[in-house]
């Protein structure tokens, strides 16, 4: 068996003699144009000759005379011959002035083989000369005659030509062929030397494969052997990489699914923001703290999506543009519906291995029920504290009223005239202050709250039944309208509180045109709270003056004691509920009350993580 590089030499062995035997043919045709061409103009130099002889034999003049030359060159002349001679058979000028030059070497343009030929065959023709000029390249034929030796020499342009062209074809398939060895030999040294190396490579690689390689003294076995043991191998690293490629899909397949569940189960809100500024992800929990669509938020601005809070905006750009982290902080976030959150926010910017951020995570918590329980706790407690102090500063004010009353009634009873009149005046000024005394000492002392189930669908529709004639009076037309909805409570201070609304509402109307008053009263159940909501159509109340209705004492009315609204916040937060004066859509008033439908239990005053 022979090796790859064996056969690769073989195979150019062979071309190279296919290259020779082709070349070879091809020179030989051309050797035999020639020899055909050579023959042709031999035998018309021939006939050319015979032709000379026999007008020579015609003619009766001596051979060795003037006449016979001038024959023999006008014969030449039209025969187209440069010249003809006639010699005898020891080459001696017989006749033929052109010829005389060279009488004394007539057939020094005959070899050996040419003079045999003259003399056996009677005709002999020399070679070209020069044998490449066809311009000026001369050939010389030898006629045997009975006469002598006739001697013609004709132009042989085509014999010169034929020569030329035969040399040309010789030095193109020498040099072709020449050409192609090299360039076969260098072929061969780049085309082997990849096969070289491969095997070279393949010896060194076998001692460190298995015994089962073929101890093959062929070069293609040996490569072939020593390939399939290394495809095996390499079969069995697939393999093993396919199964730890699984593996570790599988793994982050589990971890990205355990960080999905986690960020979906957060409680916290969580927004992820890339370099541009634009959502990348927002979990359920945002979701549901900022009423946004997962699907409509995922690729748009931040502030796109999120406009309630320029703060938080500035935050988010601050994260990404500067790499600073906010942590902690306390927003007020304004949504859709015109609600106001509480949120606490942690803006934390993600960060690439180089320090560049990459973008920013939000973390929110909502912290509006806490801020509001907060409120309300601290809220309780201010009135607590207000209440021990007015406690005792309304007792000694009753005291001294009291005292005053009881003068002023002696007095009355002793005077007459004007001084009885001035006693009228100070004991009905007396009542008056014991009056706003009286309601301020209500005000301010605790409240023992009576628990009981309240049925505030019933108890708002008597309060309405019954304040209707009042509202009639004022000519204002009093409604209500609900659902049925009970809670735990004091139905007393309940009650005193909504009629404080109601009545606050008609006093509203008192200078309003007939028929034109409306006080609406509704009652319904939202997201665990019973809500109550007491609207007028009244002159409504001041941008001025709405934080301050529901300080003590702070009344727009002549006679008011400005303690109405303060006793129906006071009842509602003693209840855990929150009451707040609506933003005005047209005019008039709206008061909404929530309070909880089950009880809600004290939170944890630690701050947001």
């Amino acid at each position: 068996m022979f090796g790859r590089e064996a056969r690769v030499r073989l195979f150019l062995a062979f071309l190279i003699l296919v290259l020779v035997v082709v070349n070879s043919q091809s020179l030989l045709n051309s050797q035999h144009s020639r020899d055909a061409l050579i023959a042709s103009f031999d035998r018309s130099v021939r006939a050319t000759a015979e032709l000379v002889a026999v007008e020579l034999s015609r003619e009766k003049k001596p051979l060795d005379s003037s006449a016979a030359s001038v024959f023999l060159a006008e014969a030449a002349r039209k025969r187209g011959l440069e010249s003809a001679c006639l010699f005898d058979l020891d080459a001696r000028l017989l006749t033929g002035g052109a010829c005389a030059p060279s009488a004394a070497r007539a057939f020094d343009r005959l070899d050996a083989a040419g003079r045999g030929l003259l003399f056996g065959l009677g005709w002999a023709m020399t070679e070209a000369v020069p044998a490449y000029d066809p311009e000026s390249a001369t050939v010389a034929g030898y006629l045997m005659t009975e006469s002598g030796v006739i001697r013609v020499e004709s132009l042989a342009g085509p014999v010169a030509l034929a020569n030329r062209r035969l040399r040309t074809t010789l030095i193109y398939q020498v040099s072709a062929l020449s050409f192609v060895l090299v360039a076969v030999f260098l072929f061969l040294r780049s085309l082997l030397a990849p096969h070289r190396k491969l095997v070279a490579e393949a010896r060194s690689v076998a001692t460190e494969l298995s015994d089962s390689l073929p101890d093959a003294r062929d070069e293609g076995e040996f490569l072939l052997g020593t390939f399939q043991e290394v495809v095996a191998r390499l079969k069995r690293k697939e393999d093993e990489l396919a199964s730890l490629h699984r593996l570790e899909k599988a793994r982050a397949d589990e971890s990205e699914a355990l960080a999905s569940d986690i960020i979906r189960s957060m409680t916290t809100g969580l927004v992820s923001v890339d370099a541009s500024g634009a959502v990348a992800m927002v979990n359920p929990a945002a979701r549901r703290i900022f009423g946004v669509d997962a699907e409509v938020s995922a690729g748009r601005p931040f502030a796109d999506v999120f406009r309630g809070s320029a703060e938080l905006e500035r935050w988010i750009s601050d994260s990404i543009e500067r790499s600073e982290s906010h942590l902690r902080g306390g927003v007020l976030y304004r949504t859709g519906t015109g609600a106001t959150l509480h949120l606490g926010v942690s803006v934390i910017p993600l960060l690439s291995d180089e320090g560049r951020a990459r973008g920013a995570l939000c973390l929110v918590a909502d912290l509006t029920e806490v801020v509001e329980l907060r409120s309300r706790l601290l809220l309780k407690d201010n009135l607590a504290r207000l209440g021990e102090m007015a406690a005792g500063i309304a007792h000694e004010f009753r005291n001294a009223l009291a005292t005053i009353l009881g003068n002023a009634r002696l007095l009355r009873a002793e005077v007459e005239g004007e001084s009885r009149e001035v006693a009228d005046a100070l004991i009905q000024e007396g009542q008056s202050l014991t009056h706003v005394v009286t309601e301020f000492l209500q005000f301010a002392r605790p409240e023992n709250l009576s628990s009981e189930h309240v049925d505030l669908y019933d108890m708002l529709r008597a309060l309405v039944e019954e304040m209707a004639e009042r509202a009639s009076k004022s000519h204002v037309a009093l409604t209500f309208e609900g659902e049925r909805v009970g809670l735990e409570g004091d139905s007393q201070l309940l009650r005193k509180a909504f009629s404080n609304l109601v009545l606050n509402a008609i006093e509203s109307l008192s200078d309003a045109p007939p028929r034109s008053g409306r006080v609406e009263v509704n009652l319904s159940r939202y997201d665990g709270f019973a809500v109550v909501r007491v609207r007028d159509n009244g002159p409504g109340i001041s941008e001025a003056d709405r934080e301050k209705i529901f300080t003590p004492f702070f009344t727009r009315k002549e006679r008011g004691t400005g303690l109405g609204l303060s006793v129906v916040q006071k009842v509602v937060v003693s209840h855990n509920g929150t009451i707040e004066l609506e933003p005005a859509q047209d005019r008039g008033a709206s008061f909404v009350v929530r309070l909880p439908l089950e009880a809600v239990g004290s939170s944890s005053s630690d701050p947001w993580v």
